[in-house]
């Protein structure tokens, strides 16, 4: 979670340690300032600001982590830390940019959540102790959360910017790719085979779909039709036609029910 800034304190205290390089998002949605430690084969997920019992545990053998493309859901929910917007650069801003943007929840607690800019009413900026303050409202357009979809007007204290830039920690690369290895891949392949458990794998379905290809006259992945004579008029028969409709080539061991004029089609696989 972005680090707040205090205003009102001209000096603060030199922090015991630097602030987070990174953030995550929790079960909840929302952002916190998080460090990572590897304990045994597991990552923890330690927030800061918040007692040990709120740490959450990636266990590498766990459900939520059975397939490269669960490796990569995990990998999205890490990035880099989102500093405050500055004063002086509320002019940077423009519609659309994702931003981070606190929320006060109903139980008083508040939370960052992401959000996308919609709209700045502007203001004069003032000066106070040599310090220029912002005084526009920004109207945010929550993606993500409880609100999303809904809008809020903000001030430049609850708003900061999202950086688009990869995140590079050791422990967290560490434990991601070991549980990569255990897939049989190696390093970085994850996310390619993470776009293959995409589409839906049905060897019922793919053997029918291939019938039915190699019946237009075309071979396994050709991108053109083997060398036929043509047998219609040169007339192309349009989409959804009754002509169209009735000279869809029939695959062995399948049927094909037509919902008539404007219908939907279904295939049954026997």
């Amino acid at each position: 979670m972005p680090t707040p800034r205090n205003r009102k304190v001209p000096a603060p205290a030199p922090p015991r340690r630097p602030p987070p390089r990174l953030e995550y998002r929790a079960k909840d949605g929302a952002w916190y300032g998080a460090r990572m430690a590897l304990q045994g084969d597991s990552l923890r997920v330690m927030f800061e600001e918040f007692r040990e019992e709120f740490d959450e545990w990636h266990d590498p053998d766990a459900d939520d982590l059975a397939s490269p493309g669960d490796v990569a859901a995990l990998r999205a929910r890490f990035r880099p830390a989102s500093p405050p917007l500055e004063d002086a650069r509320c002019g940077d801003l423009r519609r659309g940019q994702p931003l981070c943007v606190l929320r006060a929840m109903p139980d008083g607690e508040r939370k960052y959540y992401d959000a996308v800019l919609d709209s700045v009413k502007r203001a004069a900026h003032v000066t106070v102790g040599g310090e220029e303050r912002c005084a526009c409202r920004f109207t945010v357009r929550w993606t993500d959360g409880p609100f999303r979809g809904g809008f809020d007007e903000v001030g430049v204290d609850e708003v900061c910017c999202v950086r688009d830039s990869p995140v590079n920690d050791p422990v967290l690369s560490e434990f991601l790719d070991r549980v990569t290895r255990s897939f049989g891949f190696c390093d970085g392949e994850e996310n390619a085979k993470a776009a293959q458990d995409s589409p839906v794998q049905d060897p019922r379905l793919n053997g029918f779909l291939d019938r039915v290809t190699k019946s237009f006259g075309f071979c396994n992945g050709e991108e053109k039709p083997k060398a036929a004579a043509s047998q219609g008029t040169g007339a192309t028969p349009a989409p959804g036609s009754e002509q169209s409709a009735t000279a869809a080539p029939q695959a062995s061991g399948a049927t094909s029910l037509w919902g008539g004029e404007g219908g939907t089609a279904f295939i049954i696989i026997d």
